[in-house]
């Protein structure tokens, strides 16, 4: 039972390894992107994920020499710079990929706990313990997760409002269906509830005549 245990520590912690990994990636992405405050964000998850799974590890050892791990391959050290050879492709793809691979990932640690958990306490071990774990994964990787939407969401608003930009400025018809148009468009591409949001953005950026001819047009706000 103990071999089967420590399996199941070795699994959590090799899970927990992907998932600081695709934290430092995306930390790489945006900062290669511009968004350095983002990154240190980022940079500063990956260290509480690194401590995380240190305590996980001294935890087990705790248990005796069939629980120990060594967790340093899954202690990642902190995102200096940008990578050399920062990832081609629009970047709003990218990013959605790297919100994606870290959601995947926070599900694999989640899923490891909750398959090992029968097996650790058949072994002898106080799993309940585990929900402190848990429970860091979840803050670190889900504040990692936001950091990652939030960028995504200004790299979006950028490109809506450069194209809201080359609209003219004058009040004719055409071009007012044609900024809601735009607005419209940028919507469609936004959780429901970052809409109220990023029009007020928009108002502020001076497109509010866009705005309000936007929520006077028949059709989806959604």
């Amino acid at each position: 039972m103990s071999e089967q245990g420590r399996e199941g520590i070795v699994a959590i912690v090799a899970a927990h390894k992907e998932l600081t990994g695709e934290i430092v990636h995306a930390a790489e992405l945006v900062a290669a992107l511009g968004y350095g405050a983002f990154a240190t964000h980022l940079d500063q998850h990956r260290a509480e994920l690194n401590v995380a799974i240190g305590e996980f590890a001294v935890w087990a050892e705790s248990f005796g020499d069939w629980a120990k791990v060594d967790a340093g391959f899954a202690v990642y050290p902190p995102v200096t710079r940008p990578p050399d050879n920062p990832p081609t492709g629009e970047l709003e793809n990218n990013l959605r990929r790297a919100r994606d691979g870290l959601l995947a990932r926070r599900t694999d640690v989640l899923a490891e706990l909750g398959g090992a958990r029968e097996t650790l306490r058949a072994a002898g071990l106080p799993v309940d313990h585990l929900t402190s774990y848990r429970r860091l994964v979840r803050l670190w990787a889900g504040e990692a997760v936001d950091v990652v939407t939030e960028v995504h969401r200004l790299a979006v608003a950028d490109r809506y409002l450069r194209r809201l930009g080359l609209l003219s400025t004058e009040p004719v018809a055409e071009v007012q269906r044609a900024g809601a148009a735009v607005l419209r468009q940028w919507m469609l591409e936004l959780r429901e509830a970052d809409r109220e949001g990023e029009l007020a953005f928009a108002e502020t950026c001076g497109y509010g005549h866009f705005v309000e001819v936007f929520r006077s047009c028949p059709g989806p706000n959604t």
